[in-house]
């Protein structure tokens, strides 16, 4: 498959997650969005690396020889990341509904206090 649909698919996913941040305010729905968003660079991080790998495999004068699991190594250390990022932005979310009973972003200016 060209690396073209791989591109517009990742692009697509990046805007709506892009317009969900920007036009919602429910705070699990804009999390949603943001790890929406991190996805589509995962995609595209092992849509490139694969292409790259093809681009290699012609030119291989080294020796060394790699199949193509770089970009998916650093999706794997980039999900771990996230998944730390999602515990975090949970508990969060948590203590705002807890503290104002609405996972509204505008009641965030209740939390200075």
């Amino acid at each position: 498959m060209p690396i073209n649909y791989y591109i517009f698919f990742s692009l697509a996913l990046f805007c709506i997650g892009i317009i969900g941040v920007l036009t919602r305010r429910n705070s699990i729905v804009i999390f949603m969005c943001i790890e929406l968003m991190l996805n589509a660079v995962n995609i595209l991080l092992v849509a490139f690396s694969k292409m790259h790998n093809l681009a290699f495999t012609g030119n291989n004068t080294t020796g060394v020889a790699s199949n193509g699991t770089d970009g998916q190594l650093f999706v794997f250390f980039i999900m771990v990341v996230a998944a730390a990022e999602v515990s975090v932005g949970l508990a969060i979310i948590v203590m705002l509904y807890r503290n104002t009973h609405s996972v509204d972003v505008n009641f965030l200016n209740r939390l200075k206090n």
